[in-house]
């Protein structure tokens, strides 16, 4: 599998761009996205008994996830990314290079687990669309107190933060939430407007 992974690389930083590998073996059962749109790869929606995050518009708050905004022209993000993350923690598993897709695998919570991540750069919108989901679903904690947390799949969550991270691209709604106020609702004393106009 090591030798596929290093086939797909150079293939990429090299320019082969009609490169597609697998890297699996005995126990590679997750299904990659294959969704199409107008010959665009989109990735899969959440399932709601799973534990998983999306850039997927169509996801519910607690599911959701900002996509990435890519800073260069499709085929050098695309050919970045790769890269990038063979500095980190995160497995190359999958490479298909037509549609612009990269398949990732990490630990999951569950000792032993793993987590499928997959990214995709779609043709229009200089974005990189995003998914993380958990092999073993865990149940998600009642509340969540930590600063800019949003209850449900936060592993999941932090896990794409991460690559946000290695990959040094920041989230496309970066401008929207600037100024931004975040209160963890068991303690949030904000006054609603009109709340009490009737007392």
């Amino acid at each position: 599998t090591l030798a596929l992974a290093s086939t797909a690389i150079c293939g990429l930083l090299f320019g082969h761009s009609d490169l597609s590998v697998a890297v699996g073996g005995p126990g590679y059962f997750y299904e990659p996205s294959s969704e199409q749109n107008v010959g665009t790869l989109r990735l899969k929606a959440c399932s709601s008994t799973s534990n998983c995050v999306s850039s997927n518009y169509a996801e519910p708050p607690n599911r959701y996830i900002s996509p990435l905004k890519i800073v260069n022209d499709r085929d050098t993000a695309f050919q970045r990314t790769v890269r990038d993350v063979q500095t980190s923690d995160f497995v190359i598993t999958e490479v298909i290079s037509k549609d612009y897709y990269i398949h990732l695998t990490t630990a999951g919570t569950a000792p032993g687990s793993i987590d499928d991540v997959e990214l995709v750069i779609p043709e229009e919108g200089g974005i990189v669309n995003m998914r993380c989901e958990a092999r073993v679903t865990l149940p998600p904690p009642p509340f969540c107190v930590k600063k800019n947390c949003i209850n449900g799949n936060m592993d999941q969550r932090s896990r794409l933060k991460n690559l946000m991270n290695i990959l040094g691209l920041p989230s496309a709604d970066e401008t929207q939430m600037q100024g931004a106020k975040w209160t963890p609702i068991f303690f949030n004393s904000d006054r609603v407007p009109g709340f009490y106009d009737n007392y």
